[in-house]
């Protein structure tokens, strides 16, 4: 899972300043909406800005976090190195776990809100 995390982390990592954009403009677009735009279009655009922002935000952390090289417990010589080691993977693991269910939860939230726009579109 861990190669998975990092694999893909190697893929994003070139694109973290573009990810950080969208994030600052969706983060912007998000206030404006929250302070200027009519009642029809916030209710309409809302949940799908707010999920953008934490989409663009869990990619960064995704591309910061597992893009550094898994230390090797191969290399480690004594039982406190070896311990560390494996503390570290296991504090690895439990990010990539919370990071799986994090985007779990925005994919569930924008097939929530991509329901409504197609209902508000089409039957309404």
């Amino acid at each position: 899972m861990l190669r998975f995390y990092q694999r893909w982390a190697y893929r994003l990592y070139p694109l973290r300043t573009l990810i950080l954009i969208i994030f600052v403009a969706a983060t912007l677009s998000f206030g404006w909406m929250l302070f200027a735009a009519p009642v029809a279009v916030a209710e309409h655009w809302q949940l799908s800005i707010v999920l953008l922002a934490v989409t663009c935000l869990l990619l960064w952390l995704w591309a910061t976090l597992f893009s550094r090289q898994l230390p090797s417990v191969e290399l480690a010589t004594g039982f406190a190195e070896k311990l560390k080691l494996r503390l570290q993977y296991g504090i690895y693991y439990l990010l990539a776990l919370l990071v799986t269910l994090m985007l779990l939860a925005t994919a569930y939230l924008g097939l929530r809100a991509l329901k409504g726009i197609i209902v508000a579109l089409f039957f309404g």
